[in-house]
C-alpha cells in the first residue's frame, strides 16, 4: 500500500469571449478495490453550475455550464489517496473485448499484431502483453507534437510516433485482436507532469495495469482518475461553447508525491 498526494491543473485561456459554455470533467478520482480516496477537492473558475454523476464505466463526471462571457476556464483537484495493487478490480465489461473508434485496426496494424500474436501464441497472457509492449518500443518512437487527441491507433501506428494516448491505443488495439480484453486508462503517474493514459489487461479473472509509454508494467505510483474503451469515454475534459474565437491554449499540469 501507498499514500500519495495528488494535484492536477489545467487552464484554458481563448483570444477572444465566449459564452453558454457546457463541460464535462472526468478528474475527480473513483474509489476503487485499488485505490481508496481519503480526501479529494475540485476547483473551477470562473464558478460554474455543476452537478455530480457516474458515467457507464464508473467514471466521476462533473458536468458544468457557464452561460457569462470569459477568456478563461480553470479546474483544478488536490487530494490524497491510498493505492494498494495487492487487492485486485474485478468490473468486467464484455464492450473491452471489442475494437472502438481509436483502435479500429488497418492493413498496416492488422499485418503486425497478426505477427506478434503469432510469434507468442502459446505463453502466458501477462508475458504476451510484455511482448506487444516491446515491439511497439522498438518502432515507435515517443515524440510530442505528432500527434494529437484524435489520433487514432492506426495512424500513430502509420507515423511511428505518438505519445501515451497512442501507445495505449495501439497496444489495446493488439490485445482485441488477441481476444484479451484491454481498457484505456487516463490518470496521474510519477513519470510524467501532466495526465497519463495506460492500459489494462483482463488476465482471466481481474484486471492488470500496464504502461506501454513506457515499456513496464503499473506501480502503486499510478492513479487512475477515468477509464473506457478508448480516449473517447476516458477524456479528462471536454466541452463546448459559443464564441468567435480562434484558439484555445492550454496549461496542464499535475503532481504526485
Amino acid at each position: 500500500m501507498k499514500k500519495i498526494n495528488f494535484s492536477y491543473e489545467t487552464k484554458l485561456t481563448f483570444d477572444d469571449y465566449v459564452h453558454y459554455h457546457s463541460f464535462a470533467l472526468r478528474v475527480i478520482p473513483p474509489e476503487t478495490e485499488t485505490q481508496h480516496i481519503l480526501n479529494c477537492e475540485l476547483d473551477i473558475s470562473p464558478i460554474s453550475t455543476t452537478q455530480q454523476t457516474v458515467d457507464a464505466f464508473g467514471n466521476n463526471v462533473t458536468s458544468g455550464y457557464l452561460a457569462s462571457q470569459h477568456r478563461f476556464l480553470d479546474f483544478s483537484i488536490k487530494g490524497t489517496a491510498e493505492t494498494d495493487l495487492s487487492k485486485f478490480r474485478t468490473d468486467y465489461l464484455p464492450c473491452y473485448l471489442y475494437q472502438s473508434d481509436f483502435t479500429k485496426p488497418d492493413e498496416n496494424l492488422l499485418d503486425f499484431s497478426r505477427n506478434c500474436i503469432q510469434e507468442c501464441k502459446n505463453a502466458e497472457i501477462s508475458e504476451r502483453v510484455q511482448y506487444y509492449s516491446d515491439k511497439l518500443s522498438e518502432i515507435i518512437m515517443y515524440q510530442k507534437n505528432t500527434t494529437n487527441a484524435e489520433t487514432t491507433a492506426s495512424q500513430a501506428f502509420a507515423l511511428k510516433s505518438g505519445v501515451c494516448q497512442d501507445f495505449a491505443h495501439i497496444l489495446i488495439s493488439i490485445l482485441r485482436m488477441d481476444d484479451i480484453p484491454a481498457r484505456y486508462i487516463a490518470g496521474l503517474a510519477f513519470c510524467d507532469g501532466e495526465t497519463h493514459a495506460w492500459v489494462e489487461y483482463w488476465n482471466g479473472s481481474h484486471w492488470e495495469g500496464f504502461d506501454p509509454a513506457n515499456n513496464c508494467p503499473v506501480t502503486e505510483e499510478y492513479l487512475v482518475l477515468a477509464q473506457g474503451r478508448d480516449f473517447g469515454d476516458a477524456s479528462v475534459s471536454r466541452g463546448v461553447m459559443l464564441g468567435k474565437y480562434t484558439k484555445q491554449l492550454q496549461l496542464v499540469r499535475s503532481a504526485l508525491s
